[in-house]
């Protein structure tokens, strides 16, 4: 299913669904339409719920509230804030260009590992159709990123000149777990993915990369210009 198509009436398909703890019934009138779910959250929300809220095949329970708790936290919070943060402190510190990382830290590095060893995990999980497990492991990147944005402080080392490599590394190091974080939800959340590659300067055709070759630490190159970012995901006021 491509970015731009809709999602279809069979994305309820596979098992029983409940709304609001009643099972969906026409004759109770509480049958979910997806186009209209659509108009209200948008395409990728929606994928992101439905396949990180239910294991595939298994009976689940839809409601809006639920819907806007993934949306506001997984989403707009976590993924949104961590990419919109790292990608305005490169435009703000470094004129929007990539900086080139130096001299690796244990912090550094605690990154890194934690991007490549989701890798192998969600291999399988993808294998054994398991795409709630699948998503979990993709945001435990974006939980990383956002602990090792508060752990390093970038804001703090801004202020002094003298730190200006390590804060040069320091995001450069977010920049590529979101370089990894955009490759591995193509599969989920098409549109966003885009969204993400296309902000991070890659110039590589998102739809022709291999997660085995370039899900690999350092594909994003120092000196691409980034422009400020646009919100990935607004927040919804309850």
């Amino acid at each position: 299913m491509s970015a731009g198509l809709p999602l279809p009436r069979k994305v309820f398909a596979h098992g029983w669904w409940t709304v609001e703890g009643q099972k969906m019934s026409k004759s109770l009138g509480n049958v979910v339409d997806p186009y209209q779910l659509i108009k209200e959250y948008g395409v990728d929300p929606i994928r992101y719920f439905l396949l990180r809220e239910v294991p595939f095949g298994a009976d689940g329970d839809f409601s809006h509230a639920a819907m806007v708790h993934r949306i506001n936290s997984d989403l707009a919070n976590d993924l949104g804030n961590l990419f919109s943060r790292a990608l305005s402190m490169v435009v703000k510190y470094f004129d929007g260009l990539v900086p080139t990382p130096s001299n690796l830290q244990a912090v550094d590095r605690g990154l890194q590992e934690v991007s490549e060893k989701a890798l192998p995990h969600l291999s399988k999980q993808m294998d054994d159709l398991a795409f709630n497990r699948a998503l979990v492991s993709i945001w435990e990147i974006v939980s990383a990123g956002n602990k090792y944005i508060d752990e390093t402080t970038p804001w703090t080392l801004a202020k002094a000149e003298k730190d200006r490599p390590r804060l040069g590394t320091v995001l450069y190091q977010t920049l590529e777990s979101l370089r990894l974080i955009a490759l591995l939800l193509a599969a989920f959340m098409p549109a966003t993915a885009e969204k993400m590659w296309s902000q991070l300067g890659m110039e590589e055709n998102l739809w022709e990369q291999n997660i085995e070759e370039n899900g690999k630490w350092g594909g994003l190159k120092p000196g691409k210009k980034l422009a400020k970012p646009t919100p990935l995901f607004p927040r919804i006021e309850a």
